[in-house]
């Protein structure tokens, strides 16, 4: 008896794809390799952003306008990793508790091993424990993840020099880290290592400022805030040889003019990016295309086989958001059986950078709006004209919307900086999804004091209606 959808991988976006077929009624067996949870809570989102969390609270020792001084301290970093094991631990468990009940009901079932496509409609299971199978499925969902990309000449052994995958198994805080890589992920552990005392954290960039994807201001904002808390960037610069001995780790830079320079440190972390999971799946032998780096060809979720579909990082799409992850295979789900009743669309996708300070945005930037041709209007708000971010005694925190030209113009997208990015920023998406104008923005009864008043004031000011006039406040 062929099952009616095996999906292989149980992380974010496997076990959303379960839920949404235990609601859809349909038999199916989930292979997971590891643990359920995935990249999305082991090694990754939940453990990295508990880590963040923990850092931003541990920050607030060391404020000077707040009517207090703290003269000691002590902090520990196994406690610390103990309070990340648990947090992770407990979303383990609900998501534990919830395959528990459809197993028991006799829709889902879970093996604990790795599986291979033999044709397009069996796949090979290798348990852990017992013996191999050949299973048939009607649909299957290949929800692999990826895994951190790492350096051919630079073994990683998890203690000196590690991926992101390794951060919860570390003893102490490296003293003088070196990170390779500036994208999100190098900058969100930057900004959680240097956050405690006794650590200087290292930032290579090849061009002239990080996150060099996003707008000038924001990556300005982010630099000098991090410049302050012993993190030093060496941009326009490439790595150029790396040494590991056993009294220190030596690297040579190399800047725009050609000028090398030799330097040390205790520890390197590569973040340059992921890589996806689809060795051993032998996608071949189902048909199923890829593209030259490995991902897999889709069409809204949809393989180049019909009945196979691809959700979350492995997806050609490349999002690498967990939020993508489980909206694409609870979309997939559906679509295989016919019970589509939301179209997948992406122009609304909204994400966070758990930055110093935190980052959020959906939709276009300045620099993709310039790309796409668009005539656009821009308007930026600080936080401080708000009275949350006063109450807050912000600083080097704002709000930025983007618009088309028209005098009642749609959002393009939206950028926040500073604490509650992202509960702003929910504000936003909803309001691009469904094609709202600006005015829509303006009539919204906003809960006060909320930093959300900033957004509304963004949109009376694209119209002259602002209460803080713009011209008065060139800041």
């Amino acid at each position: 008896m062929a099952y009616d959808l095996i999906i292989i991988g149980g992380g974010a976006a496997g076990f959303a794809g379960a839920m949404r077929a235990m609601d859809l009624g349909k038999k199916t067996l989930l292979i997971e390799k590891n643990l359920i949870g995935g990249a999305a809570l082991f090694n990754g989102a939940l453990s990295s952003k508990t880590w963040w969390e923990l850092a931003k609270d541990f920050d607030k020792l060391f404020l000077t306008d707040r009517g207090y001084q703290v003269k000691d301290f002590t902090f520990s970093f196994a406690e610390f990793r103990a309070i990340v094991a648990q947090a992770v631990a407990e979303r383990h468990q609900q998501m534990l508790r919830q395959i528990q009940h459809y197993t028991s009901l006799g829709l889902l079932e879970v093996v604990y091993g790795e599986a291979s496509f033999v044709d397009p409609y069996h796949v090979d299971v290798r348990p852990r424990e017992g013996s191999p199978f050949v299973v048939e499925g009607k649909n299957f969902l290949i929800a692999t993840g990826s895994r951190p990309r790492t350096l051919p000449h630079l073994p990683i052994d998890g203690k000196r020099v590690f991926t992101s995958e390794h951060i919860d198994t570390l003893d102490a805080f490296p003293p003088d880290l070196l990170i390779v890589g500036s994208g999100v992920i190098g900058c969100e552990f930057a900004t959680i290592f240097s956050t405690f005392p006794g650590v200087r954290v290292t930032m290579i960039e090849s061009a002239s400022r990080i996150l060099p994807y996003e707008d000038a201001d924001i990556s300005a904002v982010v630099m000098q805030n991090l410049s302050e808390c012993n993190v030093r960037f060496f941009t326009e610069s490439q790595l150029r040889d790396i040494r590991c001995a056993d009294a220190a780790i030596t690297y040579a830079v190399q800047d725009k003019e050609g000028r090398i320079s030799w330097e040390q440190a205790t520890h390197v972390l590569v973040a340059i990016g992921r890589v996806p999971n689809v060795e051993g799946l032998a996608l071949e032998r189902a048909g199923v295309k890829q593209t030259p780096s490995g991902h897999i060809e889709t069409h809204l979720t949809q393989t180049s086989v019909p009945h196979i579909y691809a959700a979350g990082d492995v997806d050609a799409l490349k999002a690498g958001f967990v939020n993508v992850a489980e909206q694409e295979a609870r979309y997939a789900v559906e679509r295989m059986f016919g019970q589509v009743r939301r179209p997948l669309e992406y122009d609304h996708l909204s994400w966070i950078m758990f930055l110093r300070p935190e980052v959020a945005g959906v939709g276009l930037n300045e620099l993709q709006a310039q790309e796409q041709g668009y005539a656009y209007r821009v308007v930026r708000y600080n936080y401080n004209l708000t009275a949350r971010g006063i109450a807050m005694r912000t600083r080097r925190s704002f709000l930025k919307l983007i618009t088309t030209g028209e005098p009642d113009p749609y959002i393009l997208g939206c950028r926040a900086v500073g604490p509650q990015a992202s509960t702003i920023i929910g504000v936003v998406a909803l309001m691009i999804r469904f094609s709202r104008r600006v005015s829509d923005l303006c009539n919204i009864l906003q809960p006060h004091p909320a930093l959300t008043e900033g957004i509304q004031e963004c949109a009376r000011a694209l119209l002259n209606e602002a209460i803080f006039k713009p011209e008065l406040h060139p800041e």
